[in-house]
C-alpha cells in the first residue's frame, strides 16, 4: 500500500527554485532599500555638518555682508570641504553654489554705522538627492540652516 502512494506522487523539482526567487525578491529589495537609506543619511548629515563647519569658519572670517571674497569661501567650505578651493568635486555629489546659502545680517552698529555684531547663517536648500538604484524617484532632502552670532568682533562702542 505504502509502495503505491511513493509511485503516485508528483514530482516537486522546480518549486524550490520559485520559493527562493520570491524570497530573493525580498531579501534584495530590503538590502537596497538599507542601502539607499543609509546613502540619503549620510548625505544628509554630511550637509549638516558642512553647514556647521562653513558658519563657525564665517564668524571669524567674514567682515561684513559686502566681504564677498570671505563669503564665497564660506560657500566652499560648504561645497568642496574647504574655503580656498572652488572647484573639482563636491563632499557631496550635485551640491552646487545655487543650493548653498550665506547671509550676514548686522545685528548691532555703533554711532559710524559700523557693525558690532552681527548674525551669519548658512543653509542649504533644495537639494536633490538621486538614488543609485532606482527605487524610488529623486528625494528633496529638507533644508538646513546653522545660524550663528559673532560678538563684539573687536568693536567697543563709546
Amino acid at each position: 500500500m505504502t509502495m503505491s502512494r511513493l509511485s503516485r506522487a508528483r514530482p516537486q523539482k522546480g518549486q524550490s527554485l520559485v520559493e527562493m526567487a520570491l524570497v530573493c525578491l525580498i531579501f534584495f529589495f530590503l538590502l537596497f532599500g538599507i542601502l539607499e537609506f543609509s546613502r540619503a543619511l549620510w548625505t544628509y548629515n554630511t550637509i549638516v555638518q558642512s553647514t556647521r563647519e562653513a558658519a563657525r569658519w564665517a564668524v571669524v572670517n567674514v567682515a561684513n555682508a559686502a566681504d564677498t571674497t570671505d563669503i564665497n569661501r564660506a560657500r566652499n567650505i560648504v561645497i568642496y570641504g574647504n574655503p580656498d578651493v572652488s572647484s573639482g568635486a563636491p563632499l557631496v555629489p550635485g551640491l552646487e553654489n545655487a543650493t548653498v546659502s550665506v547671509q550676514i545680517l548686522p545685528l548691532q552698529t555703533d554711532f559710524s554705522g559700523t557693525a558690532i555684531n552681527e548674525k551669519i547663517s548658512v543653509s542649504v536648500s533644495n537639494y536633490q538627492f538621486q538614488f543609485i538604484v532606482p527605487i524610488a524617484p529623486t528625494l528633496t532632502i529638507p533644508a538646513f540652516e546653522t545660524t550663528l552670532f559673532t560678538e563684539s568682533k573687536g568693536n567697543f562702542p563709546a
